[in-house]
């Protein structure tokens, strides 16, 4: 490989730190963590209601264990209830009223944190990186909005400090 693709590589992997960052954030200020967050997350978005176990696992990426040992932190917080599916060998999980705000705050708590890592450019950079790595290995001449974005010699300029980087077109 050539020293280009580990610094794009490099550049993507500082990038996602920085979004990571911003979702401990939430999670903290919820008083959750990254796991019991993200286990939330998937139950509200699949409406937060008698959603299978199951699903909830496959969206997480988790193992039977795992997710059952993180399911009983959940019920034993008063986060979400879990129930015997129509199928008796399936759970069936739903959010409370209490998991329902403890969401809301670390999604909010996302949000604001967000808008802090957009100020000092995180947020730029994790675009333009991941942009310049996809090109790098797709050889795209093109990427984004018609601007050439994909160069190795862009994706290195990203490591300049933001006020540098300021000056650079998306």
């Amino acid at each position: 490989m050539a020293s280009t693709d580990y610094a794009l590589l490099a550049d993507v992997r500082h990038s996602l730190r920085a979004l990571n960052g911003v979702i401990e954030a939430g999670a903290k200020a919820a008083g959750l963590t990254v796991q019991q967050q993200g286990f939330l997350l998937s139950l509200a978005a699949r409406s937060g209601a008698h959603v299978p176990l199951a699903d909830l696992r496959a969206d997480l990426g988790m193992d039977h264990a795992t997710t059952s040992e993180l399911l009983t932190r959940l019920v034993r917080r008063g986060l979400v209830t879990r129930r015997t599916g129509i199928d008796r060998r399936a759970v069936d999980v739903s959010l409370t009223q209490s998991g329902r705000s403890a969401l809301t705050r670390s999604v909010r708590a996302i949000g604001r944190e967000v808008k802090l890592a957009k100020k000092r450019g995180d947020l730029d950079a994790l675009q333009r990186n991941l942009r310049a790595y996809v090109a790098f290995h797709t050889k795209s001449p093109r990427v984004g909005h018609g601007a050439r974005s994909g160069s190795p010699r862009r994706a290195l300029a990203s490591r300049q400090p933001s006020s540098a980087r300021a000056s650079l077109p998306l």
